[in-house]
């Protein structure tokens, strides 16, 4: 779960990115800087990225440990199928096969979750 930590703390450090501008307009700069559109999520958007985030996790977590251990090596920590087989000491057709299934149940389980 230190991966998804990361990943998430990752994500939202990339969200507060500096804003640079070249302001030679007419008018206050103060003025200019307060009008420029805010990146921040809004409340609703909030809500609904953590909502999908406690699905992910729920999801996630009643997957079989093979399956998740695959998932986060390829997706999360973007592994090569290669160096997934070295780390699991599986063949390489084995670890795409998983990586597979893994794929195809996780998306079924989001999808049952979503209706």
């Amino acid at each position: 779960m230190t991966t998804l930590c990361y990943h998430s703390w990752l994500t939202a450090r990339r969200r507060k990115s500096r804003l640079e501008i070249d302001h030679h307009g007419e008018g206050d700069s103060e003025e200019f800087i307060f009008n420029i559109p805010s990146d921040e999520d809004t409340p609703e958007a909030t809500l609904v990225r953590k909502a999908e985030a406690q699905t992910v996790r729920l999801i996630f977590n009643a997957m079989p440990r093979p399956f998740r251990e695959i998932l986060v090596l390829r997706e999360i920590e973007e592994l090569s199928y290669h160096q997934i087989a070295d780390i699991t000491a599986l063949p390489i057709g084995t670890v795409m096969s998983h990586l597979a299934r893994a794929r195809k149940a996780f998306g079924d389980a989001w999808r049952r979750e979503a209706e």
